[in-house]
């Protein structure tokens, strides 16, 4: 029978019986009713699994084969009508019908080669999904894994495939339950909740809440990072030698930290998980900035449990917020210098209003100029800095002294303008949805140079998520802001809602 794009999902010995299977798990009735041990299931992800290779070369085989058997019926035919033998050339062309991908199999391959393997500034790499054509390469099969994968897959192929348009479709349900269903399994067996594999899944499934609770304006669900940072408190840090888990430790971290600046809440901060093993950890700028952050969410947590200076009832209150307030000083230091640090090619170019295509500017410009990057994960990177440097100063702003105060507020607002000098560079002139392969937008550049074609896709892949969320903690901070920055995050808020179908934006 000719492979139809979406493989079996039987049992190995029914497969090799050709008898329908149940899939009943952990082992099929078959099976169990015929007393033979079930080796499980093969459950392939099409794209990255299955070997294309080998079953195009048995359907073509087969199509040799079929032909081969015409050509003997009828020279048979023709030898017993005409008592003559007529030959065939065998260089004949024959002209097969191409193979059926299933939904699967487009699902796999729009999110491997628009989020996974497309061009990127390596030194702005977290450890995550950069890793896994490394962990299909190196891991044996993992079907928590494939599931986990296969979720992210459907909900970004929903998301941009029209005329669907939704990230959390039928086939989004039912592959998370089945990473789910997976996942509790594999829990509990200790030697598999060691594995890289199993720390992807979970890093997978995480980022799938993340992009639904973006798309669906909804409060974040952060039950996987908590499972993440479970699983690494159980291996402990030091144990993490591989590169590969290393890089996967340093992706739990940068999930454990957004999380705590987002609901205002202390890092964990267990040695099991901030220990580096005894070999050289694979740093890089955007990931030093994670521990920046990590001091950040702790000093903005410790604030909100001791209040703001006005409510200070007793002198120890007093010393407390002084210190907040001299903590904070000192993070801005670190913040300043980390931007010293950075390689000079990272440093914005700003191209002044007067100079960008009208398009652009009817689609949302603030400001006298915008800002150009190298790549979007640079642009990234400089936002969440932002964002970070914007809560410190916040701090001081309610902690310091007249001086102070309005320093900080002049501060928040340079930076607010920055954030805000990123949307041209991530958005272009778009107001519309559209596919992602779309080239039909204008995005800003540098005066003599092109836009470079990666950054139509890296744009349109990433540009929006990119942006939902630091203007989000602009508004957090609206106490801070000028009237005309309030206005303009809320329109582009609205703007971004109807690029990526965000539900209730």
């Amino acid at each position: 029978m000719p492979h139809t794009g979406k493989p079996s999902g039987a049992c190995q010995i029914c497969k090799q019986r050709h008898i329908k299977c149940d899939e009943t798990r952990p082992a099929c009735l078959k099976c169990i009713k015929a007393k033979r041990i079930c080796p499980g299931y093969v459950e392939g992800l099409d794209l990255v699994l299955r070997n294309q290779n080998q079953t195009a070369k048995a359907a073509t085989e087969r199509r040799h084969k079929a032909h081969a058997a015409k050509k003997n019926l009828n020279g048979s035919a023709s030898d017993s009508s005409s008592g003559s033998t007529t030959s065939s050339s065998d260089d004949e062309l024959v002209i097969y019908s191409p193979m059926t991908e299933s939904r699967d199999s487009y699902a796999h391959a729009f999110f491997v080669s628009a989020y996974v393997l497309g061009p990127r500034d390596t030194r702005t790499d977290h450890g995550f999904l950069e890793l896994l054509p490394c962990l299909f390469d190196k891991l044996p099969f993992d079907p928590v894994l494939s599931s986990s994968l296969a979720v992210l897959c459907h909900c970004y192929f929903g998301a941009w495939h029209r005329p669907i348009r939704d990230a959390e479709n039928v086939e989004v349900h039912q592959a998370y339950s089945k990473a789910l269903s997976g996942l509790r399994h594999a829990l509990e067996d200790p030697s598999h909740c060691a594995t890289d594999g199993m720390l992807m899944s979970v890093c997978l499934l995480n980022f799938f809440e993340y992009t639904t609770s973006a798309l669906k304006s909804r409060p974040r669900r952060d039950q996987h990072v908590d499972g993440a940072r479970a699983l690494v408190k159980q291996r402990g840090s030091k144990k993490m030698t591989s590169d590969l888990s290393k890089r996967l430790l340093i992706a739990v971290r940068h999930d454990m930290v957004s999380k705590a600046l987002a609901r205002s809440m202390p890092v964990d901060n267990a040695p099991e998980i901030w220990e580096d093993p005894s070999e050289v950890m694979p740093y890089n700028p955007a990931t030093s900035l994670d521990f920046i952050a990590r001091d950040t969410a702790n000093l903005a947590a410790r604030a909100a449990e001791h209040g703001l200076p006005a409510n200070a009832d007793s002198l120890d209150r007093e010393i407390i917020h002084s210190d907040i307030f001299l903590e904070a000083k000192a993070l801005e230091a670190r913040y300043a210098q980390w931007a010293e640090q950075v390689p000079t090619e990272w440093l914005p170019f700003s191209v002044s209003r007067e100079l960008l295509p009208h398009s652009i500017i009817e689609a949302g410009v603030n400001g006298d100029y915008c800002h150009i990057y190298t790549h979007t994960s640079v642009c990234t990177t400089w936002i969440d800095w932002r964002v970070q440097h914007i809560r410190i100063l916040g701090l001081i702003a309610d902690y310091g002294e007249t001086e102070a105060k309005n320093d900080a507020l002049l501060h928040i607002q340079r930076l607010a303008d920055d954030i805000h000098a990123s949307v041209p560079f991530m958005l272009g002139d778009k107001v519309k949805p559209s596919q992602m392969h779309i080239k039909d937008f204008v995005y800003p550049s540098i005066p003599g140079q092109s836009v470079p074609a990666i950054h139509y896709q890296s744009a349109a892949a990433f540009g929006g998520l990119a942006l939902w969320l630091p203007l989000r903690a602009i508004l957090d901070f609206e106490r801070y802001m000028r009237d005309d920055q309030i206005v303009f995050t809320i329109q582009q808020f609205h703007r971004i809602g109807r690029l990526y179908d965000v539900r209730n934006s």
